[in-house]
């Protein structure tokens, strides 16, 4: 299993068990260390290129998982806890997690491409009268600070290989020595000096609130960024906060660019992508459909429908609204931008229309015969609809009723606000479909859900995200958030 996996799902692991701390601390407003702030940073080395660090206290762990999961689910949670633990090496014997974690840890990830797999280090805190002996649990006892130590287990897995105990109760181990020969001599660089550390470290300052992040600067798996038209470079992340919403699991996600960390309060006041909540559309798209295959080939309409709407995606190219649900579809456009007559593959089409309340409602069909092997064969196209407003035309296979049209006028016009003017570049999506948005965003699911062989089901409720740009910005504005179920029960 690629490592990058197995980080997600210790992350994982880790929100379930850490996250829900998060409600007891706004209840009884108990106040946290600022993350950016954390002197676990100080042994992070360099060229990290992802890093999720968390400060959140693991007192009442077992109380908010019997709180939020049914007993079935958290026997669940502990098979997942014990079999992570054990892939990694670590064995706590008799100990609860809350006895030796101290509200410090990092994991980071590295390309190793002799092993073919990725290797990873792992810093966290431990108690004082902790040590390394209460976290492996051997035979013998191996504990000696500031000594670099291999693990060896006999007939066992363990895929972390090498510990360290600093004087100051920080755990480094890795699967490479060579990492944490590294982090031991980052203690030493000068960290005024501009390098990998200040960048994690002043994107952090900007959610000194949280307490479970993950950083990456690695973008060629996020489809949205991964983009030409807009490069990003080092100094940019993409920031993940995990939360919880009930027994979900909800990621919201932040573009950050190192050079404009000041810029960042801006997320604060953002939108939400509340795309037509009250119509609870599966797929929503405004501003283009990007790559329309990958949300077609998952709405059972024919062949001359997804035709007719990547004709009228590629012309459009912009301002373009898509809305989607039990295979019905409906595309809405500026009228004045896009005329219906320039519609290529409506041109021998019958139609008849009929007005009402100044919209003009047209129905679009065809009935042909056609010789094929000598034989005469019938062919009916599905028909198409158009409802033209003053402004808006509003395409769809089937009959657009009058109060939807103005609930989605109101919306069109207040997504495009005044982005005709101001952005060149101006994306939201609302996916709630699990099945049209597994994209290779999220195609680390199935790995994940085969290594925890059907105990849990991690699968995605709803995915929104906006990505927008105007001149003279240099990378565009990115927020996202992902909605995951945890258990199907």
């Amino acid at each position: 299993m690629n490592i990058k996996y197995l980080t997600v799902i210790i992350i994982l692991f880790l929100c379930f068990n850490f996250g829900f701390e998060e409600t007891s601390y706004s209840l009884n407003k108990v106040s946290q260390n600022d993350i950016s702030e954390l002197k676990i940073l100080k042994y992070l080395p360099k060229d990290n290129k992802t890093l999720f660090i968390s400060n959140t206290k693991s007192s009442k762990i077992t109380n908010a998982i019997r709180t939020n999961f049914e007993t079935k689910n958290q026997d669940e949670l502990i098979l997942i806890k014990n079999s992570i633990l054990a892939y990694l090496g670590l064995d706590l014997g008799t100990y609860k997690l809350e006895d030796i974690y101290n509200n410090e840890l990092a994991i980071t990830t590295y390309d190793n491409k002799e092993k073919g797999i990725d290797d990873a280090l792992i810093i966290f805190k431990i108690k004082e009268k902790k040590d390394i002996d209460d976290i492996l649990n051997l035979t013998n006892k191996i504990d000696e600070p500031d000594k670099l130590i291999k693990i060896f287990r006999e007939n066992k897995l363990n895929y972390l290989k090498y510990i360290y105990r600093t004087k100051d109760n920080y755990i480094i181990t890795s699967s490479n020595k060579n990492l944490i020969i590294g982090a031991l001599q980052s203690i030493n660089i000068d960290k005024n000096i501009g390098n990998e550390y200040i960048s994690f470290k002043e994107v952090l300052k900007n959610f000194k609130n949280e307490h479970n992040i993950f950083l990456t600067n690695n973008f060629k798996t996020n489809e949205l960024l991964n983009n030409t038209t807009y490069p990003l470079v080092k100094e940019d992340y993409l920031v993940t906060l995990f939360n919880f919403k009930d027994t979900d699991l909800l990621l919201k996600s932040y573009l950050v660019h190192n050079n404009q960390s000041s810029d960042n309060i801006s997320y604060k006041n953002i939108d939400r992508v509340s795309i037509l909540d009250k119509k609870n559309y599966q797929i929503a798209i405004y501003n283009n459909l990007l790559d329309p295959d990958k949300y077609l080939d998952n709405i059972e309409i024919n062949s001359f429908e997804k035709e007719l709407i990547k004709e009228i995606n590629n012309n459009l190219k912009q301002n373009l609204l898509f809305l989607s649900s039990d295979n019905n579809w409906l595309l809405i456009y500026d009228k004045n931008k896009f005329l219906i007559e320039r519609i290529k593959l409506l041109e021998d089409f019958n139609k008849n229309s009929l007005e009402n309340n100044k919209n003009i409602y047209t129905i679009y069909s065809k009935d042909v015969l056609k010789k094929e092997e000598n034989k005469i064969k019938y062919f009916d196209y599905k028909k198409i609809f158009l409802v033209q407003t003053d402004n808006l035309n509003f395409i769809s296979n089937t009959l657009v009723n009058e109060a939807d049209i103005d609930l989605i006028s109101d919306e069109f016009f207040s997504l495009k606000g005044d982005s005709h003017a101001k952005y060149f570049l101006n994306k939201k999506l609302n996916l709630r479909n699990p099945y049209s948005i597994q994209t290779k965003n999220f195609s680390y699911l199935e790995n994940i859900n085969f290594f925890f062989k059907n105990i849990i089901n991690l699968s995605i409720i709803e995915f929104k995200a906006i990505i927008k740009q105007s001149i003279p910005e240099t990378a565009p504005f990115y927020y996202a958030e992902t909605n995951f179920k945890i258990f199907n029960n």
